[in-house]
């Protein structure tokens, strides 16, 4: 059987249409759980590791991701707590090979004791202004070479663009719903606004009914005061404009008494006038408490 690792053309073939399809696969996921089932899936036909963990650092939060053959982690965070080689990254941009290893959080992600003659590799990134830190963890069971960087960083960058990809759509869901919190809020506002104008129309309706019952009052007690009070008034004017053509024996016992019986004529209808707008002033003082 042939050696494909001798066959450069046959491998680079082979790799490709991994690559391709690994590509392909995480184009279309839209959460970070499919993104963590397609890598479980096809990264191990791309290069060989126990653990890979990436940190994005989108803005003022971290967004890590880690994969073991059988398990996958990650999360979104406003700090995530880095690895000390990951802090050293991002100070210096210095790529590291070791075989000095983080034995704390490699043992929180696999059985340790599977490792035969185990090295770190990481690196940093900066893809589009967004750093990235890449920790690879192999073995003489799982060889990672300098060869294999290649592929690996066409990888990272499926990883960054897809994970860039969920953060804004993350992000612009956020900020729907934010709107429809607000256009929810906005609505119930309206509706208030809008039962207090109604209230307010019924309430101007109802005022200008009642004044308008009121002047309706008003001016039925002015023609009352203007018709019954006139009558009395222009006898009394009319007796007094005769004095001149009457002697005074004939003013005292002819025009005194008319005009006496003229006055008391008016004086009831003055008393019939104020007690009809005694009556309204309670009734609308009445009212009004």
């Amino acid at each position: 059987m042939q050696d494909i690792s001798k066959n450069s053309s046959q491998l680079y073939r082979i790799t490709y249409e991994a690559y391709s399809k690994f590509a392909n696969k995480i184009s279309r996921c839209s959460s970070l759980a499919e993104v963590g089932e397609v890598s479980k899936t096809h990264l191990k036909y791309l290069i060989n590791y126990h653990i890979i963990r990436i940190t994005i650092q989108q803005e003022k939060k971290h967004l890590f991701f880690s994969l073991t053959k059988d398990e996958v982690d990650y999360d979104l965070h406003e700090k995530v707590d880095l690895l000390e080689h990951e802090e050293n990254l991002y100070l210096k941009e210095i790529p590291i090979h070791t075989t000095n290893l983080p034995q704390d959080w490699i043992a929180r992600n696999i059985d340790s004791s599977i490792l035969v003659e185990p090295e770190m590799w990481a690196w940093l990134f900066n893809n589009n202004g967004r750093k990235v830190t890449v920790t690879l963890i192999s073995d003489k069971n799982k060889n990672f070479t300098a060869a294999d960087i290649d592929i690996l960083k066409l990888a990272i960058d499926c990883f960054e663009a897809k994970f860039h990809e969920i953060y804004l759509a993350r992000l612009l869901d956020n900020k729907n719903k934010s709107l429809t919190e607000a256009l929810k809020v906005i609505k119930a506002q309206n509706e208030e606004i809008q039962n207090i104008v109604k209230n307010q129309k019924e309430i101007i309706k109802e005022r200008t009914s009642e004044i308008l019952e009121k002047n309706k009052k008003l001016l039925h007690i002015s023609a009352l005061n203007a018709h019954n009070i006139r009558e009395p008034l222009s006898r009394i004017q009319g007796l007094i404009g005769l004095f001149p053509h009457f002697s005074d024996a004939e003013v005292r016992t002819e025009l005194v008494p008319k005009i006496e019986s003229s006055a008391e004529e008016m004086d009831l209808v003055l008393q019939e006038v104020i007690l009809m707008a005694t009556q309204e002033l309670e009734h609308l003082k009445v009212e009004k408490e």
